[in-house]
């Protein structure tokens, strides 16, 4: 028996984020929090390891499927006191007009207890409609309590609160009432990413209105769950390579973008994974024999990106050498020639494909993604599929012929060619979460250890 609970919302919006990381921050005052997300953000999982000092892991259906999600969840709930799981959009929100990969499908996939965030502004018998609502639309969901955001004074809240316990009987956990103080800045692409933040945001005071205003000892009593290592299936998992496999990967303000079980994947295959940044650092660290580049916001620095002349020169060198390389989204912009601003001002960047990354003011190919590989390349072989999701507002402007991914949205005709080649170097806006994939980690380690042979045999 464990203590696991989902907080979801009503709708996009609505709070649960910020009362979320309020909880998760709450609570580590005392034990050991895993945090979990739904859905493919990466933002929101950095506030939750900088809340609680521990990894948080996506728990997202489309990209992993229900048996890796199921692994995921019980190898890292397993190792902590309690699981927080925040949500994704409204909770019935899934896949295009379904419920398929939403906050309710992961629910009832991992048989959690849920606590709904209300937006509660400007409400009051009326909020039991709504609550009522989502308790029916699907009775197998187990909705244990709400938790009201934006709510007007301590009389709204009593009234809210006498409402649904009346008339659902469901119990009120508290409410957060309106205040900036604990707000969390935005920007294009949601929130500003925690990296980002400079300490400005006095996180204690929001965790100290989660201990005033909300009875969290309370969902811990309603949340008890079965948390056993027998339902733990490993699955087939990469082998676990017997050299020394030494990989960089980028991670600073400007690239933070990574699935921790994707980090974890390569870990436990035996990969050291050091990291550099290519704001800060002169070239890539010594005796590496890949890179991995997530995505990230290079855009907002590309300026400082494009003035690390010896870092642009070490990785167009390794690349032109043959070293293994996986860039994704930010990661693959860092390797065109310029990226453009939306000013129409250009930077200097990597360089590798001779290609502009160009901003723009709307997302592009927004939402999940399946692909077809249709040549071979370090991670994937001509024939395999693979499921990611894409989120960036830029797009490429060149020529290139050499693509890797055949990529189209989930029940839709639209097509278009990505995961850009170049020698051992694979670009690509579509992201993935490697746990699914172990062939691949096993395929990017042994093209590693192909490059580090040759570079012994010529004693470089």
């Amino acid at each position: 028996m464990g203590k696991a609970f989902m907080i979801a919302g009503t709708h996009s919006g609505a709070g649960k984020t910020t009362i979320t990381i309020g909880i998760i921050g709450y609570l580590s005052r005392k034990y050991k929090v895993i945090p979990f997300k739904i859905g493919p953000d990466y933002i929101d999982t950095a506030y939750h390891r900088f809340a609680s000092g521990n990894f948080s892991y996506n728990l997202d259906v489309y990209m992993l499927g229900d048996e890796y999600v199921k692994k995921s969840f019980l190898n890292h709930a397993l190792s902590g006191d309690v699981a927080v799981i925040e949500g994704v959009m409204g909770m019935y929100d899934g896949i295009n007009n379904t419920s398929y990969g939403s906050s309710a499908h992961v629910a009832k996939l991992l048989n959690l207890p849920v606590v709904l965030v209300v937006d509660a502004s400007g409400m009051a018998a009326s909020v039991s409609a709504l609550v009522k609502g989502y308790i029916e639309y699907d009775k197998d969901v187990k909705i244990k309590g709400v938790i009201f955001n934006r709510v007007g004074s301590e009389k709204h809240y009593k009234l809210l609160k006498e409402c649904v316990e009346r008339d659902l009987g469901i119990k009120a956990f508290g409410y957060l009432p309106q205040d900036d103080m604990i707000s969390l800045s935005e920007r294009h692409l949601g929130l500003m990413p925690i990296y980002e933040t400079n300490g400005d945001h006095n996180f204690s005071i929001l965790y100290d209105r989660i201990g005033e205003f909300i009875d969290v000892d309370g969902i811990l009593d309603a949340c008890d769950v079965e948390l056993k290592k027998d339902d733990l299936d490993d699955g087939k998992a990469a082998a676990k390579t017997k050299e020394d496999i030494k990989i960089a990967f980028a991670y600073d303000e400007a690239f933070n973008f990574y699935y921790q079980d994707s980090l974890d994947s390569l870990i436990d295959a035996g990969v050291e994974l050091i990291p550099f940044s290519p704001l800060r650092d002169e070239a890539i660290p010594k005796d590496v024999v890949g890179i991995y580049l997530g995505g990230g916001f290079p855009e907002v620095f590309a300026e400082r990106l494009s003035k690390n002349h010896s870092m642009l020169s070490s990785i167009k060198g390794s690349i032109e050498k043959g070293m293994p390389v996986y860039a994704e989204c930010g990661g693959f912009m860092y390797l065109a020639k310029k990226i453009v601003d939306l000013n129409g001002d250009g930077y200097n960047m990597v360089g590798i494909f001779d290609l502009d990354a160009i901003m723009t003011k709307r997302l592009v190919n927004f939402g999940y993604a399946e692909a077809e590989v249709v040549k071979d390349n370090v991670l994937f072989k001509k024939g395999d599929v693979i499921f990611g999701h894409v989120f960036h507002n830029s797009k490429m402007s060149g020529i290139h012929d050499d693509f890797a991914y055949e990529v189209h949205k989930p029940h839709s005709e639209e097509k278009w060619l990505c995961g850009y080649v170049y020698k051992n170097c694979l670009g690509t806006y579509v992201h993935i979460n490697l746990l699914k994939y172990p062939n691949a980690v096993d395929r990017f380690i042994n093209h590693c250890k192909d490059y580090g042979r040759e570079m012994e045999k010529y004693g470089t």
